[in-house]
């Protein structure tokens, strides 16, 4: 039986997890099943490369001065907050008074003036700050923020959080939209004109909203993501010696975090209450104690999280199950069933790869020959097009994914090369009976990342 079902069962073997019946003797055996269960479990993942890409996916995708197409939806959506605030403000001359509050007022000034650093804020990785990145702090909004986002199970609260920050702003300015086109005054050419404007602004801020949230919401990849996050904080506040350079380098940073997560996550302080029964057949507290308790909501959510990973350790047999463990397992995958499918790092490369199929089979024999010069004798159909005409419509394929256009380079005199180890290469093909089949792919060169 493997590490990870050990835990599971580890899991099982603690019994009912209840608020009311948590204990200091329970919470003990809590954290004993993580450190001597869990950890073990999560380090037999800590090297697999997916499983880090996942656990940092929202810091190196959607945080400040990255280049990603993940990142330039964020700024859409700061700037069309910005945008609509500032429509908003140009309408208000037309608008019957008084209509808006002194802190909607004050609020749509803010907006306007874009008084925040960023929509993401990579210190929300353990737990949310709960901060709105205010360059001035404003104590109001500050605390309805608070009230509205209170978020301590773990997760992905980087990308969570920017959610939030996103909402908070959306709300203000929604119940300002529905007040101003209630309250013209006015049905001159100008104001029509004005509140059109305004109509727009809100036309566009919607459907870039919802952009940002199918590319980083989508179902599975957001569930392992938070999985594959909640396992990596675990293993690195109960592990002895955890070896994480990978997610934090600075030692005196990671005991923060330990403690930070053990403390305030999984068995923050709580109270015991010693209650006695009553002739009545009621119950009254006779005594309260201070005492450090699990959070039973918590350790469910390990346990889930436990879970989520299997795909990581298994082979599945379903084909979109499969597809999931390739992506899981390496940097390129090509499913060669229809419809033909490319994944780059767990991202789909949405090409219509059956309506290029020149293209295909380039990238194909390319991914099949890792570290290996593909030439023009090798491909389909070699007489139909040259391998420089069909390299120069591969690259602008993947126009969007730079560090794997990159590592195909030019051999000189014969073709192209992929500069990527086989390890970090899955081929999948149809079987002919509706599922997949794993193609093993020939030998490559050594050192390729």
């Amino acid at each position: 039986m493997n590490k990870l079902l050990l835990a599971l069962q580890g899991f099982e073997d603690l019994g009912p997890l209840h608020e009311r019946d948590m204990t200091e003797e329970k919470s003990d055996r809590v954290e004993m099943w993580l450190k001597e269960d869990v950890c073990p479990a999560v380090e037999a993942l800590i090297d697999n490369r997916s499983f880090q890409i996942h656990t940092l996916w929202s810091v190196s995708h959607l945080r400040k001065g990255v280049g990603t197409a993940e990142r330039q939806l964020v700024e859409r959506v700061d700037n069309l907050l910005v945008k609509l605030a500032e429509q908003i403000k140009t309408c208000l001359p037309y608008l019957d008074q008084p209509t808006l509050t002194e802190f909607q007022l004050e609020s749509i000034e803010l907006i306007a003036q874009k008084n925040w650093f960023d929509l993401v804020n990579p210190d929300d990785f353990v737990l949310p700050t709960q901060h709105l990145m205010l360059d001035k702090s404003n104590e109001q909004h500050t605390f309805h923020f608070r009230k509205a986002s209170q978020i301590k199970i773990p997760g992905d609260h980087v990308c969570d959080s920017m959610f939030a920050r996103i909402a908070y702003w959306k709300k203000i300015l929604d119940q300002v939209c529905r007040i101003c086109f209630c309250a013209k005054r006015t049905e001159d050419e100008q104001s029509n004109r004005e509140f059109s404007s305004l109509m727009y602004c809100v036309g566009q801020l919607d459907p870039s909203i919802e952009d940002l949230k199918k590319a980083c919401l989508k179902t599975k990849q957001k569930i392992l993501r938070d999985a594959c996050i909640t396992l990596s904080l675990v293993y690195l506040a109960y592990a002895d010696h955890p070896d994480v350079n990978w997610l934090i380098r600075d030692s005196r940073q990671a005991k923060v975090i330990t403690q930070s997560f053990r403390r305030s996550v999984v068995r923050p302080p709580g109270e015991i209450q010693h209650v006695e029964k009553q002739p009545n057949g009621s119950f009254i507290v006779i005594k309260k104690e201070r005492a450090l308790l699990c959070v039973p909501s918590v350790i469910r959510k390990i346990a889930k999280a436990l879970a989520d990973v299997k795909t990581i350790y298994d082979i599945p047999d379903d084909p979109d199950d499969l597809i999931d463990w390739a992506c899981s397992h390496a940097r390129l995958v090509l499913v060669d069933h229809s419809p033909r499918r490319v994944f780059w790092e767990g991202e789909p490369i949405e090409r219509g790869w059956d309506t290029h199929p020149v293209n295909w089979d380039l990238l194909w024999k390319l991914a099949n020959n890792p570290g290996k010069a593909v030439d023009q004798g090798m491909l389909s159909n070699p007489h139909k097009q040259s391998i420089r005409s069909r390299r120069s419509r591969l690259k602008d394929l993947l126009e969007r994914f730079d560090v794997l256009n990159q590592l195909i380079k030019t051999v000189r005199g014969q073709g192209y090369c992929l500069e990527l180890d086989k390890n970090n290469i899955i081929l999948l093909e149809s079987d002919g009976l509706g599922g997949l089949n794993r193609v093993p792919i020939r030998k490559a060169s050594s050192n390729f990342p």
